[in-house]
């Protein structure tokens, strides 16, 4: 799949998907991602960016038909600055199934210093499935850096 073949579908991430749609990818921002997934004619590779993360994973977690899961700096595991409505979201995913043979990419920085790898790397190890990749950047991931992953590991699929 090469865009505009596929649709980039996030729950949340404006800025990401401005980067997407600059690049060419066809892009629906919604948090309704069953009518956005529905409605595709094309297929869709959902996008957890941030806070968005635990939305995409767990609508992957309990729904088929995806072509793909992406998470860039997925705030997944634990995270100091939830909500009591996030936290509850984290648990879910936390304590969820695994995302099976589901293609999915976890994008981040070594020095993210918002969400910590470490504490997200508690949450990708829980769901982790059998076609997980990881891209870990040395420093801050950029913007340019996560749509440049996103569209080489959707070219592979």
């Amino acid at each position: 799949m090469e865009a505009p073949g596929w649709l980039a579908v996030l729950p949340h991430g404006e800025r990401i998907a401005l980067s997407l749609r600059t690049a060419g990818v066809p892009v629906a921002v919604t948090e309704d991602i069953a009518a956005a997934v529905e409605a595709s004619p094309v297929p869709v590779v959902l996008i957890g960016h941030f806070i968005g993360a635990p939305a995409a994973a767990r609508y992957a977690q309990t729904h088929s038909g995806l072509a793909a899961l992406v998470l860039v700096s997925p705030v997944l595991g634990m995270w100091d600055g939830a909500s009591d409505e996030l936290a509850d979201l984290m648990d879910e995913v936390n304590f969820g199934p695994h995302l099976g043979d589901l293609p999915t990419l976890w994008l981040h920085g070594s020095d993210d210093e918002i969400v910590p790898i470490s504490d997200t790397r508690a949450g990708t190890d829980r769901i982790r499935g059998t076609a997980f990749e990881e891209h870990v950047v040395d420093g801050l991931l950029t913007d340019g850096e996560a749509v440049t992953r996103i569209v080489e590991f959707v070219a592979k699929l």
